[in-house]
């Protein structure tokens, strides 16, 4: 059962703000019927020639609104729609409220003055700063909201429309519980970003992606003894795109899962070619996505990859970050349990900065801890990072797991790392990432040999 879908309508008089009529509809309203009702109002306050009116079109949606479904019931939900509605309608200055999705609004908004308008615009906000009292069950909710930038007029309808919309997505993409007003960026980010989704798709299908290696090295033996997989995008217009360009867009468009699935059924094949070859003895460690990692068919979509390349899991390290293990704490275990099982060693990412509990740590079957490269930086002239390191470096000790320092690029920051007995490094003083072609070439001839970095 979906929350009942509403339409609030209402005109002003010449007074603004004096409510003349009101409508209830319940029905679905499809983007032309809701054109027609802002033109309708539109027209109507057109017809009044003695004021000056400034108009805009603000469109809002409520953040998080599956989880108040989800905790309070639907029946919840439509009470708390009702309520919005109600508020919102009560704002002095909204000529129409209509309930134009699940959880969206449209707010066509009229002013004598530009300072009217921009007091009516604080009023909407307000809206959300009280709670909101549901079958006697309090309730915080936020919005994001879009403004767009055009003065409404029956010519301009649709384009303020469209504005309104891109300046929503805006503001929903940059942390929600936020007012954006439309600007030309917008579009242009945009369709930008659906461009580059769909060449992604297709980049995933045609096998435009490849996989870089950058080395881990044990300091007590002088052995490479991990390889990290990190995966580029070889673009057949814009060459070698690096990950933090596309990750983001992958995640956030959900082709992180068949991403991430590529990226470990690479490194297994990778894997397999170099045993096969008689080269490059080490563990291959593949990152995991906290999306990949809460998706409830990872683990045994992992174990059948690995099954049909045919390779020991034990030659494989997941990284998982630290913030993903904490997301639902039974779950974990059990995910992190029947991987282990099977041979898989697990790595916990960017440890450092994510949730300050460590409890985590004598519950989960933990074999590394990658120290985030943001205390590594500094290491050397900031006595705080200094401290996190060191003390992450001993914690790891205790409990008798690897402790690698990323991000790794100075002399200086080694000699320091050698001196708080820190156990493995990885950074561009070993290796910056490169092809599995440049590993071999590089490494193979030291295959099992001590590597001279001191």
């Amino acid at each position: 059962m979906k929350a009942v879908w509403r339409l609030f309508h209402f005109a002003a008089s010449k007074k603004l703000g004096t409510l003349r009529s009101k409508k209830i509809i319940t029905r679905i309203y499809h983007r032309q019927k809701l054109l027609s009702l802002l033109k309708q109002a539109i027209g109507n306050q057109h017809h009044d020639k003695h004021i000056t009116l400034f108009s805009s079109l603000l469109i809002l949606d409520i953040d998080r609104f599956r989880q108040v479904n989800f905790s309070l019931g639907y029946m919840s939900g439509d009470l708390l729609l009702e309520e919005v509605a109600n508020r919102l309608r009560s704002v002095h200055g909204c000529d129409l409220v209509v309930q134009s999705g699940d959880d969206e609004f449209v707010l066509l908004i009229y002013a004598n003055t530009h300072d009217q308008l921009s007091q009516t615009i604080q009023s909407i906000q307000h809206v959300f700063v009280t709670s909101f009292i549901v079958m006697d069950q309090e309730c915080f909710i936020t919005a994001s909201m879009g403004i767009s930038a055009v003065e409404i007029s029956l010519a301009t309808i649709e384009q303020a429309l469209h504005q309104a919309d891109q300046a929503l997505l805006a503001a929903k993409r940059t942390g929600k519980n936020k007012l954006v007003t439309y600007n030309s960026s917008h579009v242009q980010r945009f369709t930008n970003q659906i461009q580059m989704e769909t060449e992604l798709r297709k980049a995933i299908l045609e096998n435009q992606l490849i996989l870089y290696y950058q080395p881990r090295l044990e300091l007590s033996t002088g052995n490479i003894i991990c390889l990290e997989a990190l995966v580029r995008w070889n673009h057949p217009q814009l060459g070698l795109i690096a990950p933090n360009e596309f990750i983001p867009l992958a995640e956030e468009s959900g082709l992180i899962l068949s991403l991430g699935e590529w990226v470990l059924r690479e490194a297994c094949l990778q894997k397999a070619r170099w045993l096969e070859a008689g080269i490059l003895n080490y563990q291959i460690a593949v990152n995991i996505s906290p999306c990949q990692f809460q998706d409830e068919s990872f683990s045994d979509k992992a174990i059948q990859i690995i099954e049909q390349t045919g390779i020991d899991p034990a030659f494989l390290e997941f990284e998982i970050t630290e913030s993903s293990i904490m997301q639902n704490m039974d779950t974990t275990v059990a995910v992190l349990d029947k991987l282990c099982n099977k041979g898989i060693s697990i790595s916990i990412d960017d440890f450092g900065i994510g949730y300050s509990s460590l409890n985590y740590l004598k519950q989960f079957p933990i074999h590394c801890l990658k120290i985030d490269r943001s205390f590594v930086k500094n290491i050397h002239s900031n006595k705080d990072d200094w401290a996190i390191t060191n003390a992450i470096i001993h914690l790891g000790h205790a409990l008798e797991v690897q402790v690698v320092a990323e991000g790794v690029e100075e002399w200086s920051q080694l000699e320091i790392l050698k001196e708080t007995t820190c156990t493995t490094i990885q950074g561009y003083l070993l290796s910056p990432p490169v092809s599995a072609i440049e590993i071999e070439q590089t490494f193979h001839r030291n295959n099992n040999k001590p590597v001279m970095i001191s």
